[in-house]
């Protein structure tokens, strides 16, 4: 993490892929007390080429022999991700290369998403027997609609930028190598001269709502520890 002004830049930083080890990759005190520091926006991207290809399904494999505590971590992670939609700052992702699985579930959490024009977007659990572990689903239906969540999540397949746009999973695209300045950029310009308590306020505004999700966020986890449980033992039976 790192400060250019007002705006707080968050990097996803384990190279070349910037895989996830983690449901919670980042400390929430860690996150919170960067959010707390004054910041006015934030800005998520990936170092290096990609934002994230996800979690690896081997480490999921390792992970799922203790079921509870990844169960536990997989509630972390989805709290962690309620936490940035929650932000009353504007919180910006800036995607390049791949945006993959949980990756795509950290982008989708955005409020608003800048995509190069290169960049390739996925929910590949399907293929793996599994399926996004951190709202995924939830998060594209709301944004997408059902239809293009059940297609997506089910069918597992790439689609390119251009698709992405269409869909309304990103709101804007940028060209090669231009989508972390140009999310910066635009923070800048939303939050320059701007009080804190009135970017509160208009963020607060726009995501008021008043639905519990937590009853969703333990259905989706108690379901996805079970597949990756069945997925192990599978694995493990052709070993």
């Amino acid at each position: 993490m790192e400060r250019q002004g007002d705006v707080g830049l968050l990097q996803l930083s384990n190279p070349p892929q910037n895989y996830l080890d983690n449901p919670e990759f980042i400390k929430p005190e860690r996150l919170r007390d960067f959010v707390q520091s004054g910041i006015k926006a934030l800005v998520i991207a990936g170092s290096g080429r990609h934002f994230s290809a996800g979690a690896d399904p081997e480490i999921i494999q390792k992970q799922i022999r203790d079921a509870n505590r990844f169960s536990e971590q997989l509630l972390q992670g989805n709290h962690l991700l309620k936490y940035l939609q929650n932000l009353n700052i504007p919180v910006i992702a800036a995607i390049s290369g791949v945006c993959f699985g949980a990756g795509l579930e950290i982008a989708l959490s955005c409020h608003i998403r800048l995509a190069e024009e290169n960049a390739l977007f996925a929910f590949p659990e399907v293929n793996h027997e599994l399926f996004p572990g951190l709202g995924g689903t939830r998060l594209l239906a709301e944004l997408s609609g059902k239809t293009t969540a059940l297609e997506l999540v089910l069918e597992g397949d790439l689609i390119d930028a251009a698709k992405a746009l269409d869909l309304r999973i990103v709101d804007r695209l940028t060209g090669k190598k231009q989508s972390l300045p140009e999310a910066i950029k635009l923070a800048e310009k939303m939050t320059a001269g701007r009080p804190l308590e009135v970017i509160r306020a208009v963020m607060q505004s726009v995501k008021n709502r008043s639905e519990d999700r937590e009853k969703q966020i333990r259905q989706d986890v108690d379901a996805f520890v079970k597949l990756a449980l069945q997925m192990a033992e599978k694995q493990e039976g052709e070993r």
